[in-house]
């Protein structure tokens, strides 16, 4: 690539002088999103995960039988082999909805934990730039 001229990125080069983290700023970002993420912990919170894979419940039934909505109820439910001469049955009324939903709430706790460990880290090994940025 002829003709470019890339800018070397903050950290990737010998200028670390220039490379700054605010340790106080990442753990006020970690526990902001922890505040975020407190409606989806514990039961009887309407949007926990307890409550939305124990009592979700999206089907045909409240949906629609239109196509597109049957479509819908079947994508949010979950597909179960059946070896019998029925063939597969959807199952869980929402249940494959519910499931990404607690994988997502678990994502969201690992960037908050990721978060704070990279605070930790930088804080341990730049002790003197630590937050003197703030």
């Amino acid at each position: 690539m002829a003709g470019l001229d890339p800018q070397p990125w903050p950290g990737l080069d010998d200028s670390d002088d220039e490379l700054f983290y605010d340790v106080s700023k990442m753990r006020s970002v970690a526990e902001a999103l922890e505040t975020a993420l407190v409606p989806t912990q514990g039961p009887g919170s309407t949007g926990s995960v307890e409550a939305v894979t124990g009592d979700f419940s999206l089907d045909e039934q409240h949906i629609g039988e239109w196509p597109a909505a049957s479509a819908f109820a079947r994508s949010v439910s979950t597909l179960v082999p059946d070896t019998s001469t029925y063939g597969p049955y959807y199952l869980g009324r929402g249940q494959q909805l519910a499931g990404l939903y607690r994988e997502y709430v678990e994502c969201c706790r690992q960037v908050i934990q990721a978060i704070r460990d990279s605070a930790d880290v930088y804080e341990n090994t730049n002790p003197v730039q630590g937050d003197a940025g703030k």
